[in-house]
């Protein structure tokens, strides 16, 4: 979290309470401005990052705004290849009082970024099956090969932007980066905030797609 944004609501919500305090204002109704306030910065912000922009300059403008924080500083390794921000931040995640689920998920895209098969299935064979991962285990598939495999698991995948970048991804791999790009556009679509920052970046950077 941005510790601005954490000021500023406390802030905003301490003058609306000392308003409605003062001009005698209901209580329930004082609380409810009070939340709106506290939840316009805290959520908000976070909101429009992972899934309200469109915009991929907007959004890395932000994820480099809020850069100190490990995860998107390993989101912004992630996308651009940068090998000292991932490990970096992954190590302070790792070592973070977070989820155990959180950071087997980024301890899976860390060992994606690396190429690390071997890796991958050790920690999704610790994973509850969901889109996110059956969606690295087509990734894990497409890395060894296993193009049977890959496609069996897109196809259990129920997200429509998922199918169509693990799609993009063994197409390229077929060598039908013609095909490929149509399903890139797809995805691209079908994506706002940080995924599609990821997906762009990684694809500009990997094959040259330019694709906004």
């Amino acid at each position: 979290m941005n510790w601005l944004s954490f000021v500023y609501a406390m802030i905003f919500g301490l003058v609306i309470s000392f308003i409605g305090g003062f001009l005698d204002f209901p209580e329930p109704l004082v609380s409810f401005f009070v939340i709106i306030i506290i939840a316009y910065f805290l959520i908000y912000a976070k909101f429009r990052l992972y899934w309200g922009i469109g915009d991929v300059e907007k959004i890395e403008q932000l994820i480099l705004k809020n850069k100190k924080n490990p995860f998107y500083r390993f989101y912004y390794g992630i996308a651009n290849g940068i090998e000292k921000d991932v490990d970096e931040s992954i190590r302070k995640i790792n070592q973070g009082f977070h989820l155990p689920i959180v950071k087997k998920q980024n301890q899976l895209i860390h060992a994606y970024f690396y190429e690390r098969p071997e890796e991958m299935e050790k920690i999704l064979n610790g994973m509850r099956k969901s889109a996110f991962t059956l969606y690295y285990q087509a990734a894990r598939s497409i890395l060894i090969n296993d193009f049977e495999g890959a496609w069996s698991y897109i196809k259990q995948n129920p997200k429509m932007w998922m199918q169509e970048a693990l799609t993009t991804e063994l197409l390229v791999k077929e060598n039908r980066k013609e095909d490929a790009f149509s399903h890139a556009r797809n995805a691209l679509s079908k994506t706002k905030g940080i995924q599609r920052y990821l997906l762009l970046r990684s694809w500009e950077r990997e094959w040259g797609m330019t694709l906004k």
